[in-house]
């Protein structure tokens, strides 16, 4: 048996036991239904992926996006074949391209949250053709922002001066006079004595830190008591909190510093996150982060971000031709080029790569880097690779959608991801999932306390770690260690869309066990 073979026997025996599933499988024998659950934001697409997975595995789930509408939080951008100009990537407008007849699932909106909430209440009511004509007007309404018209312009120019009025100075020092000066204000209080429950450096929230939250919860409330579970991504747990509603948090680099901010940002992310019932934390880094908040660890679940690794095994399979090069080492960067900012959820360390490469090229004269034109130190980085002499060894690319991306990591001996959070995003899990090695900042030890098991990735964060680690890929050009089929085995075992569906099932179960087991009259 090879120690590849060896690694898969034993991440097959440590596999959990589905007691998620079989508790949903209950819940439905009792219920005649599905458990229903309504997905509150969609940063990144997180809460659409997530939904979808959950779907194929029997849950009724949904989507309110509401007003996000930039390109990689549409369905369209996971699912959709299409080619062409969508402008702004803000405000794509996806009438410009062929979708190939596309159309987003009826369980997701996206666009004003009133038509949103209208939208999702009547598919789950079961009203089809009332949700068909708000879907519409969905449609319109997100048509009339996109796209580079002078009307698209000025609406999203009144959108703009909407919001701020919300968040004036004029209507935060009204908000503060009668809510955090008014001590027998029982609202505040309540949000405040949640905030105390932390350990968060900052003061206490203010009602104008809630203040855009409150001014839009109506459309909400009623809708709320329709779920089972509420998952809130980032900070739109501040709805169901004012609606004094359980609700699950979801974060996704949320934890990493905004909490510990003292502005109002901070304190309504602190809030949010110390009021949920449980919080679901997805990156390796921010699980200290949510302890350090307060959070209790018995509320805290490490989970993998939302992934259908069916898909890239598929994607995989039906491209199995698509090989590296034998005659090149051919390495691929596709992360943002952000390595000016001292911002650490925003720097990638781009900058560390390229002195490493430059430096293990003098000695490896079949080594080539590729890399995506995209990011705000994009120029930087381009004359760093100029002044160091790199331009016949770079090649550049331009961003691309996930087939084409997925075939590149399998053109690649080796994907490049970023070198400076001690974590790992949808780069590394796609790379991985197609069995490429991957060199980027992992702490094992986190990584296997998140995980269970650390992924075989080649961590590295300075320039010496890169560059010892693109020296071991050329060394090993056809990956006779195995470490891309190892990797392919750990998304199996440990970011498998199954998994990840278990771990959520596993923490709803107990939230609602515990709340039946409160109800008066029940007996247990």
């Amino acid at each position: 048996m090879t120690s590849v073979d060896t690694s898969a026997a034993m991440m097959s025996a440590l596999r959990p036991q589905p007691q998620g599933v079989d508790w949903h499988r209950r819940f439905q024998e009792e219920h005649g239904r599905a458990l229903r659950v309504l997905h509150l934001g969609n940063i990144a697409n997180n809460a659409f992926n997530n939904a979808r997975i959950q779907r194929q595995h029997g849950i009724d789930a949904y989507v309110i996006a509401y007003e996000n509408y930039h390109i990689m939080a549409c369905p369209e951008w996971e699912e959709a074949a299409f080619e062409g100009d969508l402008g702004d990537p803000f405000f794509p407008d996806w009438t410009k391209v062929d979708l190939g007849g596309y159309q987003r699932p009826r369980w997701f909106a996206s666009g004003p949250l009133k038509l949103c909430c209208s939208m999702i209440a009547a598919e789950v009511g079961g009203r089809s053709d009332l949700a068909d004509e708000i879907r519409r007007s969905l449609d319109r309404a997100r048509q009339s922002v996109s796209g580079q018209t002078a009307s698209a312009r000025a609406t999203r120019l009144g959108q703009k001066i909407a919001r701020r009025i919300r968040r004036s100075p004029a209507m935060a020092r009204d908000l503060f006079l009668r809510r955090v000066l008014a001590k027998d204000d029982p609202e505040q209080m309540r949000l405040a004595a949640v905030w105390r429950q932390g350990s968060a450096p900052a003061s206490p929230p203010s009602a104008a830190d809630f203040a855009s939250y409150r001014a839009r919860l109506a459309p909400l409330v009623g809708l709320l008591d329709q779920f089972d579970v509420v998952q809130a991504y980032a900070t739109d747990g501040a709805w169901p909190l004012l609606a004094r509603r359980p609700y699950f948090g979801y974060e996704h680099g949320t934890l990493r510093a905004l909490p510990f901010q003292d502005d109002s940002l901070g304190r309504l992310t602190a809030t949010v996150f110390l009021g949920a019932d449980h919080v679901f934390v997805t990156n390796i880094d921010c699980v200290p982060a949510a302890r350090r908040l307060g959070v209790p660890p018995d509320r805290i679940t490490p989970l993998p971000h939302a992934f259908d690794d069916a898909k890239l095994v598929e994607f995989g399979k039906k491209n199995s031709a698509i090989r590296p090069p034998s005659d090149s080492v051919v390495v691929f960067h596709p992360t943002r080029h952000d390595w000016q900012d001292a911002d650490p959820s925003l720097v990638k360390g781009n900058d560390r790569l390229i002195r490493a490469f430059a430096s293990v090229a003098q000695q490896a004269p079949a080594l080539r880097l590729a890399m995506i034109a995209w990011g705000r130190d994009l120029d930087a980085s381009r004359e760093l690779i100029r002044s160091r002499g790199l331009d016949k060894r770079v090649e550049w690319l331009a961003p691309m959608r996930k087939p084409e991306l997925w075939r590149t990591y399998l053109r690649s001996h080796a994907v490049l991801d970023q070198f400076v959070l001690p974590s790992f995003g949808g780069i590394t899990f796609e790379a991985l999932a197609l069995g490429r090695r991957v060199i980027t900042n992992v702490d094992s030890g986190m990584a296997k306390d998140f995980f269970s098991e650390a992924p075989p990735i080649l961590s590295a964060s300075t320039e010496s770690e890169i560059a010892e680690a693109l020296r071991r890929i050329v060394a090993d050009q056809d990956d006779r260690h195995g470490i891309g089929a190892a990797g392919a085995n750990w998304i199996r075992q440990y970011h498998s869309a199954a998994r990840i569906v278990e771990l959520q099932l596993a923490a709803y179960q107990r939230q609602i066990e515990a709340v039946r087991d409160h109800q008066p009259g029940h007996e247990g």
